[in-house]
Formats: C-alpha cells, sequence, structure tokens
C-alpha cells in the first residue's frame, strides 16, 4: 500500500511541474530539450520504485535508485540547458532581424 501511494504521489507532482514546464518560452522550439526533460521523468519514477522498494538504506536497490535518480536529475539538467540555448538563440536571431538597417538592408556586426 505504500508504494501505491508512493507511485501516485509521484505522478501527480511530476503531472504538475509537467504543467508548469510546459510554459517555458523554449518548450515548442527545443526537441532535444523536450526529449530529455521527458527521460527525466521516466527516470525519476524508476528511481522511485528501486527506492521505495529497497528493505534498508544499505541495499543494494538503494544504491541502484541513487544512480537512476543521479541519471533523471542529469537529464533534466541538459533538457533545460537545451531549452534555455534555443531561447537564447531566438532572441539573438530576433535583436539581429530588428537591427537590420532599412536603408542597406544590411546587419550590424
Amino acid at each position: 500500500m505504500e508504494s501505491t501511494v508512493t507511485g501516485i504521489a509521484v505522478l501527480v507532482v511530476l503531472a504538475v511541474w509537467h504543467l508548469h514546464n510546459r510554459r517555458h518560452a523554449g518548450w515548442r522550439a527545443s526537441a532535444e530539450g523536450r526529449f530529455n526533460i521527458y527521460c527525466g521523468y521516466f527516470l525519476v519514477m524508476i528511481a522511485v520504485y528501486w527506492l521505495t522498494s529497497a528493505p534498508t538504506m544499505t541495499d543494494w536497490e538503494w544504491a541502484l535508485g541513487n544512480v537512476w535518480a543521479l541519471a533523471a536529475m542529469t537529464a533534466f539538467v541538459y533538457g533545460f540547458g537545451a531549452l534555455d540555448r534555443v531561447t537564447a538563440q531566438h532572441a539573438w536571431w530576433a535583436q539581429m532581424v530588428e537591427s537590420i538597417e532599412p536603408s542597406t538592408g544590411a546587419i550590424p556586426r
């Protein structure tokens, strides 16, 4: 019963966090970022499974759960990094388009 409640709680928290993450400015523009974040969601679920199935904190299941949690954290870091990069690239291109001189059509360097 405890693992069922934990699983449902993790799903609810990840669903709410996903709704927040979808509002990121680079969400629709970066497939790489979305992929890494989706991978992070599933890695969190796997980590929680291993962490809740460990009978004590010294068994190998606990260590395996921590490895999966580390992988999830890495996926989230790379995912949000990709979202931030694509947002910065779009802002740079928008700034370049805005600064084109109308008389010559040249982009200032």
